[in-house]
């Protein structure tokens, strides 16, 4: 995946962040279709605001499993979906608009530089169960969330400890695409209040990180501001970190 689009992501993510906390889902699909016109696959979303939760399902591989989908929603029609695997790999991105009860667009590899044509129509006789946007109890907020776009593409990784009351420590690190990898990396401890804690690295460099159900959205403060954060050229802390262990 390339730095523009992940930080594109990551910009329409951050918007939507208070509002997808409010346990409210705006919408909910359940689509089914072809990618590539050939691979039969069944989506199910839920939308809070902007911010997606849902799964996908490739019906032709043996176990049928559901994968975890994160994403975004812009200017009402546009999706912008990414496979999290229980690893934190994303192991594909779907970039689609929806209308007239179509979603139609790209399906990419993180693996290659592979992206085919997808298509899937909403099946109105389907209701699926709302996904929950809300966050996680306080006290589950300790862990190892991760993400990675596949073996040469962006990594990150934050560990949460508890130390007491509502005080953490966190350690966190991301590397940009290979071969040139560059890094950015972090630590400290903080207080967590409203399901959120901030990062600050410097006085013009700061992220701000919130839970969510299952995974941790860090993005800079304010969105998409230039910053001198001192790490690698390209290097960043802002990304979507699923929960691991």
């Amino acid at each position: 995946m390339n730095y523009l689009k992940k930080i594109t992501f990551i910009i329409c993510f951050a918007t939507g962040i208070c509002q997808a906390q409010q346990k409210i889902t705006d919408a909910s699909y359940s689509l089914s279709g072809l990618i590539d016109q050939k691979i039969p696959v069944e989506l199910t979303v839920s939308v809070s605001k902007n911010v997606v939760l849902g799964n996908i399902r490739y019906v032709k591989t043996k176990e049928k499993k559901p994968i975890k989908i994160i994403g975004t929603l812009d200017s009402g029609t546009h999706y912008h979906l990414e496979e999290f695997e229980k690893d934190g790999n994303i192991s594909g991105i779907i970039d689609a608009v929806l209308k007239n009860g179509k979603l139609e667009g790209t399906w990419s590899s993180t693996k290659s530089d592979a992206v085919y044509p997808m298509a899937l129509d909403v099946q109105t006789k389907i209701n699926p169960k709302p996904e929950i946007f809300s966050p996680v109890l306080s006290d589950h907020f300790e862990g190892t969330y991760t993400y990675q776009y596949g073996e040469d593409g962006y990594q990150g990784s934050i560990t949460i400890k508890k130390i007491k009351g509502q005080i953490y420590s966190y350690d966190i690190g991301s590397v940009t695409s290979a071969p040139g990898r560059n890094i950015a990396d972090a630590s400290g401890e903080v207080m967590i209040k409203n399901n959120q804690f901030t990062i600050e690295i410097n006085k013009s460099c700061s992220f701000l990180a919130t839970f969510y159900n299952g995974f941790i959205s860090i993005t800079p403060v304010p969105s998409g501001q230039s910053r001198d954060c001192e790490f690698g050229l390209n290097a960043t802390l802002e990304g979507t970190f699923l929960k691991v262990k």
